[in-house]
């Protein structure tokens, strides 16, 4: 009695496995809906990854073409010498527009170009500058700053 009451349950157990027949139509297109479903997630948050990193490299660029030009403008008007790559001077200026940009080591950033606009003269004798960066490829997106040079 014993055995075969262990016989039936093992034989309950066989009869419940999965079907051997293989996957019904349900769980197919349950399958590939959820593969579709996190192939869209994954492919969604790599664009918007490479887009940001897209934007955080322009700033670091924009960045540094905005410290080269306070460089350059603020080394002319205390030495009272050309603006770095130019042939006109800080000093005496109302407005100087499409100035290149080029670092004291002579490194060109062709695709940027910068108007300078003398503003006045502040307390302390601080000369006032402001400065219109602009990207050559898109003058929509002009980047405007002041820089204040204090000139002994």
């Amino acid at each position: 009695m014993k055995k075969s009451r262990i016989h039936n349950i093992l034989q309950l157990h066989t009869d419940s496995k999965v079907n051997e027949r293989g996957f019904t139509v349900v769980e197919a297109v349950v399958s590939i809906a959820l593969i579709a479903i996190l192939s869209l997630v994954v492919y969604s948050l790599f664009f918007s990854t490479s887009r940001i990193l897209k934007y955080s490299e322009e700033q670091v660029k924009r960045s540094a073409v905005i410290r080269v030009i306070k460089e350059n403008v603020a080394t002319s008007v205390r030495n009272n010498n050309y603006i770095y790559g130019t042939s006109k001077k800080a000093l005496g200026i109302t407005r100087i527009e499409n100035l290149p940009v080029i670092d004291l080591s002579g490194q060109e950033y062709p695709e940027y170009s910068f108007d300078l606009e003398y503003l006045g003269i502040g307390e302390r004798n601080i000369l006032r500058y402001k400065v219109s960066l602009e990207h050559n490829h898109d003058s929509a997106n002009a980047f405007e700053f002041l820089i204040e040079v204090y000139k002994p």
